[in-house]
């Protein structure tokens, strides 16, 4: 099986033109399987979107961007993993833009804990590394650190998605060697840990353009796609290379 995961981060989408366009190209590839990481605002035209019965979507086909470390209370503006398990939705945490803000390893597992409790699924961590720890050689001690935070007391996400910092949404992606140097890393991690057939994706500047480069690494399983997804004859461009 091969994911391709949309995330729209805060962009403002209109689902039912965005849906027109990526279906508008038939894609008919059974062994792929599509999500689409959505904002609040545009949960409800996803949910109550009609699709076709050969779609290439599998529903329920959408993801939160995050999940709170708390369980429930008086926390403005967060989303509980409870809330998620009532829309039946799965959910990415980890994302540089979160871990950069505030989300330290820690609260990344405090979070896939939350997860956990409430049987969500798909679970996406993201991990990668900044500029600076790739340009200080660092970059194999700073992503199993994330993995081995998020991994301890018998925690695993459902799918890994290795996303370096100074590529995404800078229109540069990782080039072929940097991408199976890292792949390298956290394939031998999952190894390590009995977790051997956890897909892991690739984000980062992911476009049609080079889509099929990025594929052609034997271990990537497929992308997380940023910017490029907002447009769904693109995104259904970058599927049409599965």
């Amino acid at each position: 099986m091969k994911y391709l995961i949309a995330n729209w981060k805060m962009n403002d989408v209109d689902v039912s033109n965005w849906l027109e366009d990526f279906l508008s190209l038939s894609l008919m590839n059974k062994s792929l399987e599509i999500k689409v990481c959505a904002n609040l605002y545009d949960v409800k035209d996803i949910v109550d979107a009609s699709l076709p019965e050969n779609t290439i979507f599998k529903e329920p086909f959408w993801m939160a961007q995050d999940v709170s470390k708390n369980k429930e209370g008086a926390y403005t503006g967060q989303i509980s993993s409870k809330l998620l398990n009532k829309i039946d939705a799965g959910c990415l945490i980890g994302h540089s833009e979160l871990r950069e803000e505030s989300d330290t390893n820690e609260i990344v597992h405090l979070k896939g804990i939350r997860l956990k409790e409430e049987k969500v699924s798909p679970v996406l961590l993201c991990v990668g590394e900044s500029l600076n720890i790739l340009e200080a050689n660092k970059r194999e001690d700073f992503i199993r650190e994330q993995l081995d935070s998020y991994f301890k007391d018998g925690l695993f996400p459902d799918i890994i998605a290795y996303e370096p910092l100074w590529a995404i949404g800078t229109g540069v992606s990782a080039d072929k060697r940097n991408i199976e140097d890292a792949m390298s890393i956290i394939s031998k991690f999952l190894e390590e840990n009995d977790h051997k057939n956890l897909p892991i994706l690739y984000g980062g500047s992911v476009s049609s353009k080079n889509i099929e480069e990025i594929l052609s690494i034997t271990s990537v399983s497929g992308c997380l796609v940023g910017n490029s997804s907002l447009d769904g004859k693109e995104f259904a461009r970058i599927a049409k290379k599965f």
